[in-house]
């Protein structure tokens, strides 16, 4: 199991745009077979930043060699690109679990 934390630095009055392509990929992201789940959240501090921790079965170098090249990820990249000033992705290993 992997963890994926991705931090979106949005160009400012964009979230409103922004938001229903990451929820869009999101459900597409769901009905992958070793998708476990997603969830985005936003930084009360700061209004244009919003996190992204999505939840994989298998290894950091399996979901590299399958997913990047997804084709809905490439619609997504191309619909947001003029939206997301810096993008920060983490690979993180949960180390205590609780369902």
């Amino acid at each position: 199991m992997l963890s994926l934390y991705v931090r979106f630095k949005l160009f400012p009055s964009t979230k409103p745009l922004f938001v229903p392509h990451l929820a869009e990929l999101m459900k597409t992201m769901a009905t992958e077979p070793t998708f476990v789940s997603a969830v985005l959240s936003e930084d009360t501090d700061a209004p244009d930043d919003l996190v992204l921790f999505e939840v994989w079965n298998g290894t950091p170098e399996e979901w590299l060699s399958d997913q990047p090249q997804k084709p809905y990820r490439a619609v997504y990249d191309d619909a947001t690109k003029g939206f997301v000033a810096d993008k920060e992705v983490r690979f993180l290993f949960p180390i205590v679990l609780q369902n």
